[in-house]
């Protein structure tokens, strides 16, 4: 019976060896034909009477990103974690408005035609791609149609000239909110106890781990990120359609703004129209033998960015902070990597710093902010923040020359906390297992989750987390020439937007990307430069080889949509210190 088992065990391998080395191959020869077939660039003209399609806009993100260029889609399933061929192609805000001046001076182009159908970029987006179709509005038409759209799509749309969604439709004009799960039931159900040790009354992104609903602190700071949201969202509709502000609140209020007729009656919308109705009109406004020419299609005729030997260097910090290496995220080894190599090359006269993270880890921050700290000891440093630079991301910030916010970014939450699970209820009544422990004294340099804190452990993890509160305070103090009182008046967890943020001194210019880059020319002293980004985007095989390297788990998903145990199970250690925004309002 052994005999007859290791034979076929011995064909299983053999068979599984086969396919393995098939798979290895149709990888091999679809790299070195995508890597030797003739590349021709595209030439793009741009009829006359054409409009510039936009049905996408969630291509804008926080920088510019390549479509994947090999075709590896076999259409059979692989038992492989092999590349996913399906990411698109990404452009930065400010690519977003090259292309939109272009277009504005482009006698062949008429006008945009807008399609918001499944928006999805942040708000604070939204309203940098408002503000630059409101400059597109002053030299020439927009025309907007949609079957539906969300809040962020009608506020983007109703900028439009023209402005209409099909019968059937529906858009969504209304308040804000945010919302989130709170575990605390769930926890002790399982029999797991959070130990939450923090500085500050408003940090309140692990309160989700101890609470059933929100402290009336964090109602507080987020009612008044909503309320600042809300107040720019009703002003900018009611000027782009002539609604009086406040018969406009009364209708979201008495929900009479989301149907199409009530959109219709409201002057919501100009029309309602089916998509070949939509047609007609645009060949009576535009021309008989109009034509669509795509934002990305369009964006190819733009020049693109000259060597020049004179360099201002980006460097993306986007996600949450973390200890160790890796790619998705801001991992403290990866990104202290790309620092060195910045400081290191003399071609680099100046760095923008751009920042979209709520933050994380607090011992990565430190070595993160140390690093930049001599950076700027050689070249200017200037941080922009994007979406969120709050806790983490805005200590990162501090060794920066300048700090840039738009008025719609998330900036501050200066606080810190402390996060310790404890689950001894759960492996002692729970799962009938018990432990027990031998040690030559109270203290072994290590805190066991299976066993309650003891007080003189809760008394050292708290004067740790005072100890990393003190020194956040220290550098904000230091960066924004300020006293460690002044600043912690304004700290202890508190978020702000960009516009309350320069008023507080926690910002120094309400800005936009391209006024850091500006900037970074000014204080390198130079007109003509390159702009070069790091970290470096990987190429298609880099790509294959890091996915090739990875597991993949059917768990991925729910690990990744909690921070807590994401952190604890897939980084290289816990770190139960975190300077870190748990709550979005996008």
């Amino acid at each position: 019976m052994n005999f007859l088992k290791e034979i076929f065990l011995g064909a299983i391998k053999g068979i599984l060896s086969l396919v393995l080395a098939f798979i290895m191959l149709l990888i091999f020869f679809s790299i070195i034909g995508a890597l030797f077939s003739p590349s021709t660039k595209e030439e793009i003209s741009v009829s006359k009477n054409s409009l510039l399609y936009i049905n996408n806009l969630n291509v804008i993100g926080d920088r510019d990103t390549k479509a994947d260029e090999l075709d590896l889609n076999f259409d059979i399933p692989l038992p492989l974690p092999i590349l996913d061929n399906n990411q698109t192609e990404k452009i930065s805000l400010i690519t977003f408005e090259s292309i939109i001046n272009k277009a504005a001076e482009d006698d062949n182009i008429k006008g945009i035609y807008l399609n918001v159908d499944n928006v999805g970029i942040s708000f604070n987006k939204a309203e940098k791609v408002r503000v630059i179709l409101e400059e597109f509005k002053k030299k020439k038409p927009i025309y907007s149609y949609a079957d539906l759209q969300t809040k962020g799509a009608y506020f983007i749309s109703s900028v439009a000239n023209f402005m209409a969604i099909s019968p059937p439709g529906f858009i969504s004009v209304s308040g804000f909110g945010v919302s989130s799960f709170f575990y605390k039931n769930m926890l002790d159900e399982l029999g797991v106890n959070i130990n939450l040790f923090r500085v500050g009354e408003y940090k309140g992104a692990a309160e989700t781990y101890v609470r059933t609903d929100f402290s009336k602190e964090n109602e507080e700071q987020y009612l008044n990120l909503l309320n600042y949201r809300m107040s720019n969202y009703l002003d900018k509709i009611s000027i782009s359609r002539a609604i009086d502000k406040d018969n406009l609140f009364s209708m979201i209020e008495n929900f009479e703004t989301e149907l199409a007729n009530d959109a219709l009656n409201n002057k919501l919308v100009d029309s309602l129209i089916y998509e070949d109705e939509m047609v007609n009109y645009l060949k009576n406004k535009v021309d008989s033998s109009y034509k669509n020419i795509s934002l990305l299609k369009y964006r190819k005729t733009l020049e693109s960015n000259k060597y020049n030997r004179k360099k201002i260097a980006v460097l993306y910090a986007i996600g949450s902070i973390l200890p160790g290496t890796g790619d998705d995220g801001i991992y403290s080894e990866s990104i202290i990597k790309e620092i060195k190599k910045i400081k290191k090359n003399k071609n680099i006269k100046s760095v923008i710093l751009y920042v979209n993270s709520g933050g994380g880890s607090a011992f990565a921050s430190d070595l993160i902010a140390r690093e930049l700290e001599l950076l700027n000891d050689e070249k200017p440093l200037i941080a922009y923040m994007s979406d969120v630079c709050a806790s983490g991301g805005y200590y990162i910030s501090m060794p920066a020359d300048t700090l840039i916010a738009s008025s719609g970014s998330i900036v501050g939450s200066i606080g810190v906390f402390g996060l310790f699970p404890e689950m001894s209820d759960l492996l002692n009544n729970k799962l009938k297992i018990t432990t027990d422990q031998i040690r030559t004294n109270k203290n072994i340099g290590e805190i066991d989750p299976f066993r309650p804190l003891e007080e003189d452990e809760k008394k050292l993890v708290q004067r740790g987390v005072n100890q990393i509160y003190t020194d956040f305070l220290s550098i904000v103090a230091d960066g924004r020439s300020m006293s460690t009182d002044e600043v912690d008046k304004l700290a202890r967890g508190r978020v702000y937007y960009g516009n309350e943020g320069k008023k507080l001194n926690l910002i120094d210019i309400v800005g936009e990307f391209k006024d850091a880059i500006n900037l970074a020319a000014k204080l390198a002293d130079i007109e003509d430069y390159q702009i070069i980004e790091y970290p470096k985007q990987k190429t298609e095989i880099e790509k294959i080889i890091s996915s090739l390297q990875q597991t993949k788990s059917t768990l991925d998903p729910f690990i990744k949509s909690n921070w807590l145990i994401e952190s604890m199970i897939k980084n290289e250690f816990y770190d139960p210190f975190q300077m870190r925004m748990e709550f979005k309002i996008d």
